[in-house]
């Protein structure tokens, strides 16, 4: 005899946030990066020949909707009420990414309170290699975890496969990584990092 039954499912751990940007904020976002800007790689953790920095009074406006909405469902959800209902945010700095194949992100976390990501460019040829590739290692994806043991019973990383629009916004001490990919064409992707006072 089948038995239903009802459960809650908690999530636990660091707030990983991920929404879609509108092809029109894209366009703009494009429109700021540049291999010809000051290369960032000094300040990065990145095994890549291009990192470039971004103009962050004009990459705020693009990216304030979302880390206002990241803020507000972290005060409705959250337990901590860390942060006032008014937080002062501020956009400490914006780089660009151009990886190509064999290039990599090695595992790192960033400075300041929260950091995200957002995807311009992913090559057209990613996805098959993925699903050709055996294993759990996922080429070009974005790995996030939350624990470096793995124990029983814990949810400590997520996977995820990066598509244009896609943006994450996550805690800045969150580890994260990209794994090397080896298809032709570009995986670009804009970062930053954020400081929230309160307000």
């Amino acid at each position: 005899m089948n038995k239903t039954i009802n459960y809650h499912y908690f999530h636990w751990g660091p707030f990983l946030y991920k929404a879609s940007l509108s092809k029109e904020e894209i366009k703009k976002i494009k429109k700021l990066c540049s291999k010809k800007s000051e290369d960032y790689r000094i300040n990065l953790a990145g095994l890549l020949k291009h990192e470039h920095l971004l103009n962050v009074k004009k990459m705020f406006p693009i990216i304030f909707p979302y880390v206002n909405s990241y803020i507000q469902a972290y005060l409705d959800y959250g337990i901590k009420k860390d942060i006032g209902k008014n937080p002062k945010i501020e956009l400490k700095d914006s780089w660009v990414n151009y990886m190509t194949k064999f290039e990599s992100n090695p595992l790192h976390t960033h400075d300041d309170d929260l950091s995200f990501v957002i995807y311009t460019e992913i090559p057209k040829d990613l996805k098959k290699e993925v699903q050709n590739t055996p294993g759990n290692t996922k080429p070009g994806w974005i790995n996030f975890m939350y624990t470096l043991g793995i124990k029983k019973y814990y949810i400590n990383s997520h996977m995820f496969e990066p598509k244009v629009g896609d943006l994450f916004i996550f805690p800045a001490s969150l580890h994260h990584s990209v794994n090397h990919f080896q298809s032709e064409g570009e995986r670009v992707s804009v970062s930053g990092n954020l400081k929230i006072t309160d307000g």
